[in-house]
């Protein structure tokens, strides 16, 4: 017996809408648990509780579990056989390594930028440098200095950079918005924002230089900004 094309249209459809919302599901709570672990609201190191986690969001074990996977493989979390997703720790090496990674995938970008950014890209971008003295806010300071170093990145016509990088962010984003409270590394980070601004009008490979030393963390900072990371996410009722 054949099926009549409308019958078998309606039926494709009717599928497809409950797979549409499952999926929706999976993609509202991957981002929420995300931030989550972003902002380091799971301890270092805490184990995390799927059945809680559920009952927070309204939804089954399936879409915390899918979302929990996907945070493995982005290293926000960790999964030990037979026991369950762990919250990432952190350590100053741990912090340190990162920024090493920043920097050399943000000086490769800006080799790239050099020779492709246009006139207006690198003014669109004095106009993103501008709001890092904008706000005394710490969240808007934080936006706005990744923003700057991500508008830099993309000049490199490399999408795959500026994926990279934002994964970057995301990982430093707490420990960022720590340091950036600090009123001398606001000043520092300023100065550099608008000394490799000048050096990539120049197309100056001295910005280079710049832009490595206003990234990297030297062992007393990055053991400074963690241990004052620590502390709020352990003893800070407000965190």
């Amino acid at each position: 017996m054949e099926v009549p094309v409308s019958t078998a249209r309606s039926a494709k459809t009717n599928t497809r809408a409950p797979m549409k919302r499952a999926a929706d599901v999976v993609e509202k709570v991957y981002a929420q648990v995300r931030e989550m672990a972003v902002e380091y609201r799971f301890r270092p190191g805490q184990r995390i509780n799927e059945v809680e986690l559920a009952q927070r969001f309204g939804v089954s074990r399936t879409p915390v579990r899918q979302s929990l996977s996907r945070l493995v493989h982005e290293e926000f979390v960790t999964f030990v056989p037979n026991r369950g997703f762990y919250a990432r720790e952190i350590a100053p090496e741990d912090l340190r390594d990162i920024c090493e990674f920043r920097a050399l995938l943000e000086c490769g970008a800006y080799r790239l930028s050099m020779q492709r950014a246009s006139p207006g890209q690198i003014d669109a971008l004095t106009a993103v440098r501008a709001k890092t003295t904008a706000s005394e806010n710490r969240d808007c300071l934080c936006e706005a200095d990744e923003q700057f170093h991500v508008e830099l990145a993309k000049m490199s016509g490399n999408p795959h950079a500026v994926t990279a990088l934002l994964d970057v962010n995301a990982k430093l984003r707490f420990f960022r918005r720590i340091d950036l409270e600090n009123p001398t590394r606001r000043e520092a980070t300023h100065d550099a924002h608008v000394a490799v601004l000048d050096c990539l009008r120049r197309r100056d490979p001295a910005g280079l230089e710049i832009l490595r030393h206003h990234i990297v963390m030297s062992p007393d900072h990055a053991i400074e900004v963690t241990k004052e990371g620590l502390a709020r996410i352990f003893f800070d009722s407000r965190h």
